[in-house]
C-alpha cells in the first residue's frame, strides 16, 4: 500500500506548495489549472455517481492511475471503474467525524510522494460536493419511500413503472403488475384501533416483501393498497406469484395485545401489452382486484 491517510483538509499543505515541486513551470501552472478545474466541476451536479465520474477523468489526467474504487459501507454504496492494480493509495473521507466513505486509487507502478501529495489534495477537493451529493441521496431517498411501511411510495412507483415498461419495450420482454389490497381493512381499525392497523400493514408489507424474488419491487400504493413491479415475468407465472403472497399472508398470526386475528389479501394481476401505458397497466390490475373482491375476497383473479 503506497500511502494510508485519515484524509483531513486542513492538514493538506497549500496548493502552491505542492505544484512548487513540479519540474517546470509549465507543468506547474497544468496542476494548478487542473485542480481548479476538478473543484469548479465538481460543483455542477448532486449526484453521487456523476460525481465520482468527473473525480475519476481528472485523477488520471494528473497522476496516471489504473482504477479508482469508492465504497461507503453505511450507505450499502460501492462505485469502480478501471482495473486494479498491485500499487495503491487508499483514503479514508471524514468531515467533521462524520465518515463519508473510502476511496483508493491504484496503478501498475509505486505512487510517488510528489503523487500521494497530488492525490491527497484531489481527494480533499471531493470531500465536500461528496458530503452534499450523500445529503441530496438521502433525502432522495427519504421522498420516495413510505415512512410507515419503509418501501417505496407512490411516487418511487410512478418512477419506476415509467422505467421498467421502456425497458420491457427496449428488451422486448415480459412485464406484470400486482395490485393487492387488504381485505377488510376498515373493519381492523374499528375494531382494534389505528395502532394495530398501522403494525398490520407494516406486517403485512414485510411478509410481502419476504416473499418476492429479488428482482420484483414492492411499493405502498395508498392506504392498505400495495403494487408489485415483476420484471420479465408472464401473466401466467405473476399469477402463481401472487398465490405465493396470498397464501404467505393468511398465515400470518397477528395480534393487538387482546386478542389473536389473521388478515387476507386479494390481488390483481395484469400483464403489458403492446399500447400500454402505465395507466392502462394498472387498470386492468385494479379492475381485476375488484372481481376478486367481489368474488367473496382472499383470491387473485388476472385479467384476461
Amino acid at each position: 500500500m503506497s500511502g494510508i491517510a485519515q484524509l483531513k483538509s486542513n492538514k493538506l499543505p497549500s496548493l502552491r506548495v505542492i505544484a512548487n515541486k513540479a519540474h517546470d513551470d509549465a507543468e506547474r501552472e497544468v496542476l494548478i489549472q487542473a485542480i481548479q478545474n476538478l473543484s469548479m466541476e465538481l460543483q455542477q451536479t448532486l449526484v453521487l455517481e456523476q460525481l465520482l465520474d468527473i473525480f475519476c477523468e481528472q485523477v488520471i489526467n494528473i497522476v496516471p492511475c489504473n482504477s479508482v474504487h469508492y465504497i461507503h459501507q453505511k450507505n450499502q454504496f460501492e462505485w469502480e471503474t478501471g482495473n486494479k492494480q498491485k500499487h495503491s493509495c487508499h483514503y479514508q473521507l471524514n468531515l467533521e467525524n462524520v465518515n463519508l466513505g473510502e476511496i483508493t486509487c491504484t496503478r501498475d507502478y509505486p505512487f510517488s510522494a510528489y503523487d500521494l501529495q497530488i492525490v491527497e489534495w484531489l481527494v480533499a477537493i471531493l470531500i465536500y460536493p461528496v458530503r452534499n451529493a450523500m445529503l441530496y441521496k438521502e433525502a432522495l431517498s427519504a421522498s420516495l419511500q413510505d415512512s410507515l411501511t419503509g418501501i417505496g411510495n407512490r411516487m418511487a412507483y410512478d418512477t419506476t413503472i415509467t422505467r421498467e415498461i421502456a425497458r420491457a419495450r427496449r428488451h422486448n420482454s415480459e412485464l406484470s403488475l400486482l395490485v393487492i389490497d387488504i381485505d377488510l381493512f376498515k373493519q381492523i381499525n374499528d375494531r382494534f384501533g389505528h395502532a394495530t392497523g398501522d403494525k398490520v400493514l407494516r406486517t403485512v408489507a414485510n411478509e410481502i416483501q419476504q416473499a418476492l424474488r429479488t428482482s420484483d419491487v414492492l411499493f405502498r400504493y395508498g392506504g392498505e393498497e400495495f403494487v408489485v413491479i415483476l420484471p420479465n415475468t408472464h401473466q401466467d407465472r405473476a399469477h402463481e406469484i401472487a398465490e405465493r403472497l396470498r397464501l404467505a399472508v393468511a398465515a400470518l398470526k397477528l395480534d393487538n395485545e387482546q386478542e389473536d386475528f389473521s388478515v387476507t389479501i386479494s390481488i390483481g394481476n395484469s400483464a403489458l401489452r403492446n399500447k400500454d401505458n402505465s395507466i392502462a397497466l394498472f387498470k386492468r390490475a385494479d379492475e381485476a382486484l375488484y372481481i376478486a373482491k367481489s368474488n367473496g375476497r382472499n383470491k387473485v383473479e388476472t385479467a384476461a
